[in-house]
């Protein structure tokens, strides 16, 4: 083995050491990175708006109002979810006869092939209705309260937004201290593109909920759904929500319509659009519309969902695309990263 063979077998052993660390390193301490990873993400955004309050009223104060921006868009994200679960609560309680009604056909071929006589079905049904009910509910409001990764996420956060926020001259001379100092350049020049970028990965992110709920509105009009234009908003503002909001956001307009017409076909048909609406945002919407706003392509942006749900489930697929974001700024001025830069960028960057 000649010594070119030697150094590129050397490198790429070392390339997929790191890798794999850094893989590790992420997964095993995902409980502290994923709320510094939104603190870092969220005092970005902010900063625009601290930056023009600091000049007149001062750093703490701007920082403050910062936290109660933050505080108030949680708080209003919170009441939705909470509001969306108790409309879900009243609407079954509401549809009891229709829900039983059509629960009994399913019922009674389970009995007849179980031999469980009719006293006994209509007591299972009962049982089945009243758990869902007076447990099913409650323990979906006590999940966004008393989850332990919740309550950290929410404890958490803003503390590290402050911080961040408060000793950021701090933390940028800290990063050009530790960087090569041929790259210090680089690095400067990345800082001051940082907040315009994600600034555009907020409009980015406010232009996909947009779509999604016009596609969903759109959907639900065209099959006569009630309400269609308010279930359409509100299955889309609850995907801020992973998991969870998806999964609260469909049951709300799959009881509205399983409670409103005779046919089965209607909540089936409301299952299909939101799927397929569903399948456009993670495929499509979301990477085109935020990977343009952070100058990264479709297929980049796919991948760093994709890789972030592995690694941090919900949390990474949304923090990963601005994380990818940044690394596009650092690749584009630091010369040994250029390959990546353009492996990243759009096809007319450059032009």
């Amino acid at each position: 083995m000649n010594d070119d063979s030697y150094k590129s077998l050397r490198f790429y052993t070392y390339l997929l050491l790191f890798i794999t660390l850094a893989f590790f390193i992420l997964y095993q301490a995902r409980l502290l990175l994923i709320p510094l990873g939104f603190g870092l993400v969220i005092s970005l955004i902010l900063y625009p708006i601290c930056q023009r309050i600091e000049r007149k009223v001062g750093r703490a104060m701007s920082i403050f109002v910062g936290e109660v921006i933050l505080f108030a868009f949680g708080f209003i994200l919170i009441q939705i979810l909470i509001t969306s679960i108790s409309f879900l609560q009243q609407e079954f309680t509401n549809s009891r006869e229709k829900i039983f009604h059509q629960a009994e056909g399913l019922v009674q071929t389970l009995g007849n092939n179980f031999s469980i006589d009719a006293a006994q079905q209509k007591t299972l049904l009962e049982q089945l209705y009243d758990n869902i009910l007076k447990q099913l509910f409650p323990f979906l409001k006590e999940t966004i309260f008393l989850s332990a990764g919740t309550f950290t996420m929410m404890m958490i956060i803003p503390v590290f937004v402050g911080l961040i926020l408060l000793y950021r001259e701090l933390l940028v001379k800290f990063v050009l201290e530790i960087v090569p100092k041929n790259q210090a350049e680089g690095f400067k020049a990345t800082f001051r593109q940082i907040a315009d970028t994600y600034f555009r990965f907020a409009k980015g992110m406010a232009l996909v909920y947009l779509s999604v709920a016009t596609l969903n509105s759109l959907g639900f009009l065209a099959i006569g759904l009630p309400n269609a234009v308010y279930l359409g908003v509100l299955a889309s503002i609850l995907t801020f929500f992973p998991y969870l909001g998806i999964f609260i956001g469909g049951m709300a307009a799959i009881i509205v319509a399983w409670t409103t017409f005779d046919s089965a076909w209607y909540p089936i048909g409301v299952a299909l659009i939101l799927g397929f609406v569903q399948y456009l945002e993670a495929n499509v919407i979301f990477p085109v519309l935020v990977g343009k706003q952070l100058s990264i392509n479709p297929l980049a942006t796919l991948m760093a969902i994709l890789l972030g749900g592995i690694i941090w489930g919900g949390a990474g697929m949304i923090l990963f695309v601005p994380f990818v974001g940044i690394l596009k700024l650092l690749a584009d001025h630091i010369d040994g990263l250029k390959p990546l830069a353009t492996l990243l960028g759009s096809a007319t960057d450059g032009k």
